[in-house]
């Protein structure tokens, strides 16, 4: 049996965010994951000569002196080679019946594109961006501020963003497009508290930025120095067993038998899987078991990797979402798989390579897993023909949306493949193949959320089941992990200095 300071369980970023961390203040740290390699939804994959990416796009506050690239520098992990910035000019395009609206790097930039747009709104626009600036300023874990009394910013958890914006403007159109981030945490308007949403709104419009080699080179970065720092990442390794006894962990058993102890285990996993894995599950409360068994699940992903001849009127350093409507009541969802709510379009390469002969294009959609549901038993790579039928139909459903708004699109497309939800359900164990995990309503963040603390002595939950989807928000919910093993204020004291150190 090998020891460990620390075992964390799956290689997402939260979790190799943990390990970095406390590896480099003096833990001796283990990661077992059960894929082939790290990463989650870091993961890339090729085909037809390209590199796709399956969760990892863009990710924001990556400017000089923003949170999530001074995160990267303290860890050791940031490197130039690994980001590459957005256009400037318009790195967001939102496509709407009737409209287009860019938005530009910077507050103003973007105040500025939606008051051309809407002229009459622009007191509501205004409005609206300074409170997202005010908010964001509120959360520590977020400005790595120490000094803070405030653990959560009550006020801004408990109204939400359909609140603040119907509040400001009754025009449909522009409700429409300061709802759009939705996209990226997968929870309607009236559900999504309004400061969770304004760190997502703030961190992309501060500081978008491309992943210029993929998520794969990034999860590498991340293992080279777990690894500088003494740590281990053992992959094709999963995790079978928790062995508890009195409400502690002694040991982890994986599938192969192999055993470890630890002071400490943190789990990067799903809450539903880590404590389906407990020998004595009657640990947890009946009432808590029941609260975990009942948390609602965020809606699965579909989504379409296409090469595309370059002639295709997109440009890699620009993101592209296409919507079915401008009415804000519906326009997120997915009803029929012929007919999707939103498309969020993204490019796997950011920066053509010299005689590139197709450009890779990625589209995603909800997709609620109830559409496959009669093929969840089947195995990967062996479903049926009829399941196969239904990909192709939401895929040309898909490409039709988007052709709306680009005439010759489904011409460009070469060769594609498809994920649903039961691919993300096979690879990276998400609960109804989401991408986003638990639905992050009000019910389940701020004082209500699943903290990193549990019922066992000596298991702690990271990643965004805990806090809130995307890698920012993952990587900022292993902070709040790591702090309980080495403190939390030294950590931002510390963060807080490598962002001035570019000021």
């Amino acid at each position: 049996m090998s020891k460990w300071d620390v075992l964390i369980i799956g290689s997402g970023i939260s979790s190799l965010t943990c390990a970095a961390l406390l590896a480099k203040r003096g833990k001796s740290v283990c990661v077992l994951e059960q894929y082939n390699k790290p990463g989650g939804y870091l993961h890339c994959f090729s085909r037809f000569g390209e590199r796709f990416e399956t969760g990892a796009h863009y990710v924001g506050a990556m400017g000089k002196g923003q949170p999530f690239r001074a995160l990267l520098k303290y860890l050791d992990v940031y490197d130039d080679n690994l980001f590459v910035p957005l256009d400037t000019e318009g790195f967001d395009v939102f496509n709407f019946p009737g409209f287009q609206v860019k938005f530009p790097r910077g507050y103003d930039g973007v105040i500025g594109a939606l008051s051309a747009q809407f002229p009459q709104e622009k007191t509501a626009i205004q409005a609206y961006f300074d409170m997202i600036r005010t908010v964001v300023n509120q959360f520590p874990t977020y400005q790595f501020n120490a000094a803070s009394d405030i653990e959560t910013p009550t006020e801004a958890l408990e109204t939400s963003v359909a609140t603040v914006v119907r509040r400001l403007t009754s025009n449909l159109k522009l409700q429409c497009v300061l709802f759009s981030y939705c996209i990226h945490h997968g929870v309607a308007p009236e559900d999504i508290p309004f400061g969770f949403h304004a760190i997502v709104t703030d961190s992309l419009i501060r500081g978008a930025y491309g992943l210029k080699n993929g998520g794969d080179a990034v999860a590498r970065k991340f293992v080279e120095t777990i690894e500088k720092h003494g740590g281990s990442v053992r992959l094709n390794t999963r995790v079978a067993r928790l062995v508890t006894r009195d409400k502690h962990i002694d040991e982890v058993v994986t599938e192969n038998g192999e055993t470890f102890a630890a002071d400490w285990v943190i789990s990067g996993i799903h809450p539903k899987a880590v404590f389906g894995l407990l020998s004595e599950p009657e640990v947890l409360s009946p009432a808590f078991r029941s609260r975990v068994a009942n948390l609602k699940e965020s809606t699965g992903i579909f989504g379409v990797y296409a090469a595309c001849t370059l002639d295709l009127p997109l440009n890699p350093l620009r993101n592209y979402y296409y919507f079915g409507s401008d009415n804000p009541a519906a326009y997120l969802e997915s009803t029929t798989p012929a007919t999707p709510g939103a498309v969020f379009v993204s490019s796997g390469t950011r920066v053509l390579r010299p005689g590139q002969k197709t450009i890779p294009v990625s589209f995603h959609a909800s997709s609620p897993i109830e559409w496959f549901e009669p093929w969840r038993a089947t195995a990967y790579g062996a479903r049926p023909q009829d399941y196969r039928a239904l990909k192709n139909e939401l895929a040309e459903s898909i490409f039709a949306l988007v052709e709306r708004y680009q005439p010759g699109l489904r011409a460009s497309v070469r060769q594609f493949v498809t994920s649903s939800p039961l691919t993300n359900l096979h690879f990276n164990g998400s609960e109804e193949g989401s991408s986003y995990g638990i639905y992050h309503s009000f019910q389940n963040t701020g004082a209500r959320s699943l903290g990193p603390r549990t019922h066992i002595r000596n298991l702690l939950l990271t990643g965004q089941n805990c806090l809130f989807p995307g890698l920012l928000g993952s990587a900022v919910a292993a902070l709040r992990t790591s702090g309980h093993l080495v403190g939390i204020k030294p950590i931002l004291n510390e963060l807080n200095q490598e962002m001035r150190n570019f000021t």
